[in-house]
């Protein structure tokens, strides 16, 4: 039997256009299940997919000064990995209420949610404060991924709740960080570009270094970055300490961050401790509250994948 070469042609085609529907049926599955979550840092943004279990996949992180802004952040993620994902779950620092969202702890970095949305086909975006991600990670968290830091130490002299100078050789370090970031906060201090302006504002004349060189060289008790390191763990501990009473967070304050994780073991020397506790007259309840270090490297992804689908926002 000789079948005709026209039908089998047919069939063919037929055939080849049914796996590719159901090949893209499968992708398009693929899609609305998966969500893009992101980390986004001072200088390192996290990206991940996150699968219908809540599991990351497809992990990258991301150095910011390589890229323009968010927008180019996300667009290399996606095109690198080649996922097209149409949820997404982001983690920022600052304010988070509004339809454009600036980021505190990268200047220029920002989004306006519906035009970012629609470039990128998110038909869910959320977007999240890094706080509130991190919130989210914690009952997440097993014991191997966070560790307790120093133990109470005695009451010493300080200020309730402030992130001001305290002590005299404070005053002239805190007019060179006004002069160099306009104000000084926690962000623009207590991260991995704030380590760099603390460095730079012990010596002005020494020559800038990324974080991670300040942290290695820190540890290793090279003088001056050994001195920046030690005046980011007390004005981490003070900030902490204050931020421990104002929410009554007799749970525990949680640290977390690319810095803070290689500072660890500067953390569990006493002097951290004792900036934490130094709100008289409070440092009673001070010692009483637990400070923790979140050891686990993706924190924010693990806390935006968390996010129960039906409170992410209809972009």
């Amino acid at each position: 039997m000789v079948m005709p070469l026209t039908k089998s042609k047919k069939l063919d085609e037929s055939a080849a256009r049914s796996a590719e529907s159901a090949a893209q049926s499968e992708v398009g599955v693929a899609a609305m299940s998966t969500t893009l979550v992101a980390d986004i840092g001072g200088s390192k943004s996290r990206f991940a997919l996150s699968n219908s279990s809540g599991e990351l996949e497809r992990v990258l992180v991301i150095d910011n000064d390589t890229v323009a802004g968010l927008d180019a952040a996300v667009a290399y993620y996606l095109e690198e990995t080649g996922a097209r994902p149409r949820a997404a779950t982001l983690a920022v620092a600052g304010s988070v209420g509004g339809e454009e969202v600036v980021l505190t702890n990268r200047v220029g970095w920002r989004l306006r949610r519906a035009e970012f949305a629609k470039r990128f086909g998110f038909l869910q975006l959320r977007v999240l404060n890094d706080f509130e991600a991190i919130a989210w990670a914690l009952p997440l968290l097993g014991a191997a991924q966070t560790r307790p830091l120093g133990e109470p130490v005695a009451m010493r002299e300080g200020v309730h709740a402030s992130f001001g100078p305290q002590r005299a050789d404070e005053v002239e370090l805190f007019t060179r960080l006004r002069d160099a970031c306009g104000s000084v906060s926690a962000e623009a201090v207590l991260s991995g570009p704030g380590l760099v302006r603390l460095a730079r504002a012990l010596d002005p004349c020494a020559a800038s270094h990324e974080p991670e060189t300040i942290v290695a060289s820190a540890l290793a008790r090279e003088p001056a970055a050994h001195a920046a390191a030690w005046l980011f763990v007390r004005l981490l501990g003070r900030f902490a300490g204050g931020l421990a009473l104002t929410f009554k967070a007799l749970g525990g304050v949680y640290i977390t961050g690319g810095v803070a994780c290689g500072l660890g073991p500067l953390l569990d020397e006493p002097q951290f401790r004792a900036a934490f506790e130094a709100h008289p007259p409070y440092a009673t309840l001070l010692k009483t509250i637990p400070t923790l270090l979140i050891t686990c490297e993706q924190p924010g992804l693990i806390g935006c994948a968390a996010v129960p689908t039906e409170r992410a926002l209809t972009a």
